[in-house]
């Protein structure tokens, strides 16, 4: 197993991606957290698992169950225990909409374990598309 952020965050995302949370839970530390954006969830910093389940409750099944969702892997830079993975998601929503947004996630390891989460992206954009957050 890889100990270096950029390559603990891309096992991450290809987990989480492939809808096996699990493998990506594998990756991080005990008392990992995961930073939501305020304007996405309430409370902002939570455990990785409490964060992977929400992001699926939510922001995964906005999508169309037949065709999914696809990733574009954008760059990924990292030094030791830092990362920053940017990248592309685009699908067909629950209602038809071509869905199309960027991210950038930046990951933090210590002793070969991912110990935080933090991902940049248009919130404003993600409720419209796929969850009412109002």
């Amino acid at each position: 197993m890889a100990s270096d952020a950029k390559s603990l965050g891309l096992e991450f995302l290809q987990a989480f991606w492939a809808g096996k949370p699990e493998q990506a839970y594998a990756l991080c530390a005990p008392h990992a957290r995961w930073r939501f954006q305020r304007s996405l969830h309430d409370p902002q910093e939570v455990p990785v698992p409490e964060a992977v389940d929400w992001l699926m409750k939510t922001l995964v099944s906005g999508f169309d169950e037949t065709s999914g969702y696809s990733v574009t892997l954008r760059d990924a830079i990292g030094e030791a225990d830092e990362a920053a993975i940017e990248y592309s998601a685009t699908g067909k929503t629950r209602t038809g909409q071509t869905y199309l947004n960027h991210y950038v996630v930046r990951f933090t390891s210590r002793d070969g374990q991912i110990v935080s989460i933090r991902p940049y992206f248009d919130t404003h954009y993600v409720s419209q598309m796929l969850f009412d957050l109002d």
